[in-house]
């Protein structure tokens, strides 16, 4: 039987592939962080799955929503930690494990009131080649490029070929982008040629402004116009949605043709319904933020699992706000039934 037949078998809505780390966050306390020889008395240190993985597979699994997950971790101790994590709360887990490399990790620093930074290690992501099975039934969600390097090989022909086995079983796919450090192995990628080769096949493309600022060196603080002209420049490249975080700001969501988004008929939405629409979300204010860490991918992940049951475009982006919100300020993702 050929990998491609091996593939065939869904067995989630939603499989979330890609990059996927250890997220290592100590709660510092305070906005001041220790100086050279000091000693700085923090709190525990959190331990989660971050990456698009981790990320999304955890605000999915709050939501109650059926997802598979495929990444890549190395044979030592926190890649049985990451495995252990993963399988307590997913039934359908794929990980390759790379003896030769170290599961990835990332140490989060977020001081009290300051947005959080990353030291982080790639490790066994470096070995992810989009070889995984397709498990999806309706979307297959891929993140990220910059830190799965062997992805960006050939201006992203990997991507297109995972994307084109998704497809070929019948399932719609999503692309997601991340920050490109200065350090990063794919620094020197051509990133405008790589987009123009994956949204063909990416139905759903949905990058945060910062991800297309580090990596096509756009500007930081662009206006609305600016940002509506650079979705519809990736619509033309072939999206068919295209999702653009903001932070703050808020969210805008450009969507194509309905010949278009016929690939997204394993989602169930109405063409008709979607084709054409142009719209901002601006977010609510919040008073008490505990973490930004995994924001973005907690808005994605939402407004995907609403996607795959075929809700409008507002319906989704009113969805996701509302799950973001709660995840930005430590509530559950979803209100108790009791």
């Amino acid at each position: 039987m050929s990998e491609e037949d091996r593939s065939g078998a869904g067995v989630a809505e939603i499989q979330v592939v890609g990059q996927l780390c250890v997220d290592l966050r100590p709660v510092l306390g305070s906005s001041r962080l220790a100086g050279p020889g000091e000693l700085a008395v923090v709190g525990p240190m959190v331990i989660t799955l971050g990456g698009a993985v981790g990320n999304c597979g955890r605000v999915l699994a709050d939501l109650g929503v059926d997802a598979s997950l495929s990444g890549c971790i190395g044979d030592d101790q926190l890649g049985t930690m990451a495995r252990r994590l993963l399988q307590n709360r997913h039934q359908n887990v794929d990980l390759v494990v790379s003896p030769e490399l170290s599961t990835s990790y990332s140490l989060v620093v977020e001081p009290t009131g300051v947005d959080r930074s990353f030291w982080h290690h790639t490790g066994a992501n470096l070995a992810f080649t989009g070889e995984c099975a397709v498990t999806a039934t309706r979307l297959l969600h891929y993140g990220y490029p910059s830190l799965t390097p062997a992805m960006c090989a050939d201006a992203g022909e990997p991507i297109v070929r995972l994307f084109g086995r998704a497809h070929r079983r019948g399932v719609a796919t999503s692309l997601d982008l991340s920050f490109v450090a200065e350090g990063s192995p794919v620094r020197d990628v051509d990133w405008e040629a790589l987009l123009r080769t994956a949204l063909p096949c990416s139905d759903v493309f949905c990058p945060s402004w910062d991800d297309l600022v580090s990596c096509l060196g756009l500007p930081v603080d662009p206006d609305d116009a600016y940002v509506a002209e650079w979705a519809e420049r990736f619509l033309e490249w072939g999206a068919g949605i295209v999702l653009v975080t903001l932070g703050g700001r808020g969210t805008y969501l450009r969507v194509g043709s309905a010949d278009r988004l016929e690939a997204l008929s394993p989602c169930r939405i109405a063409p008709a319904e979607w084709a054409g629409t142009a719209l901002w979300q601006v977010p609510e204010v919040l008073a008490a933020v505990t973490t930004t860490n995994g924001a973005g991918d907690a808005y994605k992940a939402a407004f995907l699992s609403r996607l795959v049951r075929g809700d409008g475009p507002q319906d989704c982006l009113t969805f996701a706000g509302d799950v973001v919100a709660r995840y930005l300020t430590g509530r559950p993702l979803v209100d108790s039934p009791h």
